[in-house]
């Protein structure tokens, strides 16, 4: 039975969906069978003349998937807007023990499960269900994506106090688009981070990196091992 990790972050595109996909290929290249997984996706683009989760492309894009794009994603919404809203608009019903099981069913298949969110941690995915839930429902840790821009200590002291309110396992921060350059703003913000969140610094994603290099990506095999 493999493991699982719930990637969130403090906002939308804050870059979930490229961290989660880093991860993956990370894993992937120590030999581990590591996969992506999106439970709602609202959003889609056309690949070879049909329609599919934005996000689950990106995975295909950028990593050796062999299964079929539902593999990876249970609930495709085209309305690019919050999974509440859009399901509504589609008439779609969002039913949480059918991610619960699929959830299930993948970690039995493979080491690692990396789940991308959708939005923040505190997205409403139906009425009275939210992210939030989903989280606690797959009872899994999290690893929360952040930045280094004006208005990230708010941003992630609210998050990470929501989430601990919630009694979830926070593992760490992992602070993406990091400029070569620091401004003194930026550099503080990296200090008053880990100082008011109290949470630790898994890694930093440099804004003009393609793919991590192992000089720049949190450990992976001690991450495996919390």
């Amino acid at each position: 039975m493999g493991k699982g990790y719930f990637v969130t972050g403090i906002d939308t595109n804050i870059g979930k969906t490229y961290v989660t996909t880093q991860m993956v290929a990370c894993l992937q290249r120590k030999g581990i069978d590591a996969i992506p997984y999106k439970p709602i996706q609202s959003g889609v683009v056309k690949v070879n003349d049909r329609f599919i989760g934005e996000d689950v492309a990106f995975y295909k894009e950028k990593l050796p998937l062999l299964e079929d794009d539902h593999y990876y994603n249970t609930y495709t919404l085209e309305t690019p807007v919050s999974p509440h809203l859009a399901s509504k608009l589609e008439n779609v019903f969002i039913d949480e023990q059918v991610i619960l099981e699929k959830y299930k069913q993948l970690e039995n298949k493979h080491d690692v499960v990396v789940v991308d969110g959708a939005g923040g941690v505190a997205v409403p995915l139906k009425e009275n269900f939210g992210t939030i839930d989903l989280i606690k429902l797959l009872n899994l840790p999290v690893i929360l994506v952040t930045t280094l821009r004006l208005g990230t200590l708010n941003h992630t002291v609210l998050t990470t106090e929501y989430l601990k309110s919630h009694q979830i396992n926070i593992l760490g921060l992992l602070i993406n688009k990091v400029p070569s350059t620091m401004s003194e703003m930026e550099k503080d913000n990296l200090m008053m981070l880990e100082k008011l969140t109290g949470q630790i610094i898994l890694g930093v994603i440099p804004e003009q990196s393609d793919f991590f290099t192992e000089d720049h990506i949190f450990e992976i095999q001690q991450l495996l091992t919390k």
